[in-house]
């Protein structure tokens, strides 16, 4: 579908997007200000493509003030209803490479959407927009069939009807996640230090029907024509019994602002 951005397309199923997307980790959210100077002087947070807020709203919950950058606005309206709410949250439309300002952050994060923002300047836009000493946390979830059997089926079916599609489901392993991007590339920043991982892992049965709209949401998905989504999602739909057994890996990167 020539000129479509894979990056916009998310807004097209934005409730789906909310409610079948697996939460992260409550410890990933502690492991984060836990890492960084306590409150680092009041200073509010930063977050690139907040999409639907579902890390904003567990930020500001711990007391922490943000300000989420969402380019989407389908995407930010889901955010509005979420915590529009919350006094400590200010939503600003538009791009991460759009934002200026002259205030120095105490937390950088991005949930899920930090491969979308430019990377000529993402580092250096980072770097700039942070306090010294302040953080910088990068995390997504990594959803696979649990049972190997089921996920030869799946990527067959996938092989089948949709080639260009790449299921892209290996966990990174503590000790290959700075051999592999983003860390292989925030290694290499001098302007951050004190690099660490955390890495959690959660079982989960979810109804296939719910599988099936979490797949409608992913942005290789979206990207193909009708006439190839359509006998897709019905051979995934035939493939699934009631339940998909998955297995979530959550990545998380932390760096400090040198």
């Amino acid at each position: 579908m020539e000129g479509r951005n894979p990056a916009q397309t998310f807004g097209e199923v934005a409730d789906d997007y909310d409610r079948v997307r697996p939460a992260y980790p409550t410890a990933l959210y502690d492991d984060v200000l836990d890492y960084g100077p306590p409150g680092i002087g009041g200073r509010r947070a930063l977050e690139v493509g907040a999409g639907t807020g579902r890390a904003t709203e567990a930020f500001a919950a711990r007391g922490v003030p943000v300000v989420a950058v969402e380019p989407d606005d389908a995407m930010a309206d889901v955010l509005v209803r979420r915590v529009g709410h919350a006094p400590d949250v200010q939503l600003i439309r538009g791009r991460f490479e759009e934002f200026r300002s002259d205030e120095r952050f105490g937390l950088l994060f991005s949930a899920e959407a930090w491969h979308w923002t430019e990377p000529r300047t993402r580092w250096a836009q980072a770097a700039g927009a942070l306090a010294g000493g302040a953080t910088l946390a990068l995390f997504w979830n990594t959803e696979r069939v649990a049972d190997p059997a089921l996920r030869t089926a799946m990527l067959e079916v996938f092989a089948r009807h949709a080639p260009s599609v790449v299921i892209n489901d290996e966990p990174v392993a503590a000790d290959q996640v700075w051999q592999r991007w983003p860390g292989d590339e925030l290694s290499g920043q001098s302007a951050f230090e004190g690099l660490v991982s955390r890495h959690y892992r959660s079982p989960r049965n979810m109804p296939s029907t719910d599988y099936l709209d979490l797949t409608r949401t992913r942005s290789q998905y979206r990207m193909l024509p009708p006439s190839t989504r359509r006998p897709l999602l019905a051979a995934l739909e035939a493939l699934f019994d009631d339940e998909v057994p998955l297995a979530i890996h959550t990545t998380l990167l932390l760096a400090r602002r040198a």
